[in-house]
């Protein structure tokens, strides 16, 4: 009876042993894979059930919108592809038409106080590379020029045909060290077949013509080209789009310059929260309605920059837009709260702890509020109208019939 005692206490002590082994091996992979700014989760059954197989590999990050604006600054780590290093700050999802929901990674190039080599970016589709960017120079090396830093990254739509295109800038040392750094614009065109053209000349252009490159003063200078001079009937055509306007839904309007043109837009003020605040815009004749979340925003004049700031019950957003023809589309996005704020907590000063999440990318309070100004610059911002100061219809209808055509 002892013998057998003694042999059952043995094998439970051997399978015991096994499994603290098996969990650590599995930490060490998971720790390799965590380091590396990768991470590793079970995949489930093809029924949604069971955690067998091997863990699906993903790059971290996300964003919900396409519009992903760059944060700044370029902290990197990880093991990439080909030696190079995912650069953390600069690595999205993105929701990008006609691809749909896919990774954009950014690769810093191999430490070397003498290389030329340059930053690489890709889209990815899981693990699996669906497009390399071009680089500017030929075999992504610079000529007398070492990287230093991807400052930006963004994923508008800056031509109006329906594909997400992308900005990006980055800044660069002289190999010489006797001159200071310099940023450089790139931009690349996007198009129904999913792929993605460096539009050298264009950029070079942009490079020459900006002595601030931010994402804001690219998408500025791509909207230069456009007419400033307000085409005739604009004013017959916001005259008439008034008219017809219900005088219980909306309660008052404003004339704001969102862009850079000699058109003002018309904001409509709605009764409540729900029907929130809607910008008109007269494009090619026509006004075009433009739909905002709720009632506050505010805008930078002059600068197409639009900031949709809102949300109740401990969830809250900045949604930042930029117009092209009349239309808003986002350029990047962010949102903070607490995920059940029955349960809120509060800091030392008495406020509430929220999770803040910028393009996806989980951040702190300060880190939010930089990735915010670095795409709308708040100090330039004004409110969109002041409540009870606004317009009545009659009162914005004669406003429009006194200004210059």
């Amino acid at each position: 009876m002892k013998k057998r005692t003694d042999r059952w206490r043995a094998a439970v002590a051997c399978i015991a042993l096994c499994g603290v082994l098996t969990a650590c091996g599995q930490k060490e992979k998971v720790q390799d894979l965590t380091e590396s700014g990768i991470t590793a989760e079970a995949s489930e059954g093809e029924n949604g059930g069971g955690s067998g197989g091997e863990p699906e590999i993903k790059i971290e990050n996300g964003s919900k919108e396409q519009q992903a604006a760059g944060t700044q600054g370029a902290d990197s780590s990880g093991a990439g592809e080909n030696g190079n290093r995912i650069i953390r700050d600069q690595t999205f999802e993105a929701n990008l038409n006609p691809l749909g929901k896919v990774t954009f990674v950014s690769y810093e190039p191999e430490a070397g106080e003498n290389s030329t080599a340059d930053a690489r970016f890709e889209l990815k589709d899981g693990d699996r590379t669906i497009a390399v960017l071009d680089g500017v120079y030929k075999d992504n090396n610079r000529e007398k020029e070492r990287f230093q830093k991807v400052e930006a990254v963004s994923f508008p739509d800056y031509n109006s045909d329906g594909f997400n295109d992308i900005i990006i800038i980055c800044s660069y040392l002289p190999m010489s060290g006797t001159e200071g750094g310099r940023s450089e614009v790139r931009i690349y065109s996007g198009s129904e077949s999913g792929a993605f053209t460096l539009e050298k000349g264009l950029s070079e252009t942009a490079d020459s013509a900006l002595a601030e490159k931010t994402v804001q003063s690219v998408l500025g200078f791509l909207g230069e080209g456009k007419k400033n001079e307000a085409p005739a009937g604009w004013k017959q055509a916001y005259i008439d789009y008034l008219q017809a306007q219900d005088i219980e839904e909306w309660v008052g309007y404003q004339l704001i310059y969102l862009n850079d043109d000699d058109i003002p837009e018309l904001v409509k003020i709605g009764n409540s929260e729900a029907v929130g605040c809607m910008i008109a815009a007269c494009a090619d004749g026509s006004v075009v309605d433009n739909q905002l979340n709720r009632l506050y925003f505010s805008y930078i004049e002059k600068g197409n920059l639009l900031c949709n700031s809102e949300g109740n019950m401990d969830n809250y957003y900045d949604l930042v837009y930029t117009m092209t023809d009349g239309q808003l589309s986002l350029v990047a996005s962010g949102y903070y709260g607490a995920k059940d704020n029955s349960k809120l907590e509060f800091d030392e000063n008495g406020d509430p702890i929220y999770q803040y999440e910028w393009n996806g990318k989980l951040m702190s309070r300060e880190e939010y509020s930089r990735a915010l100004n670095a795409v709308y610059d708040t100090s330039k911002a004004r409110d969109g109208y002041a409540w009870e100061q606004y317009l009545s219809r009659e009162q914005a209808i004669q406003k429009i019939s006194e200004m210059q055509q």
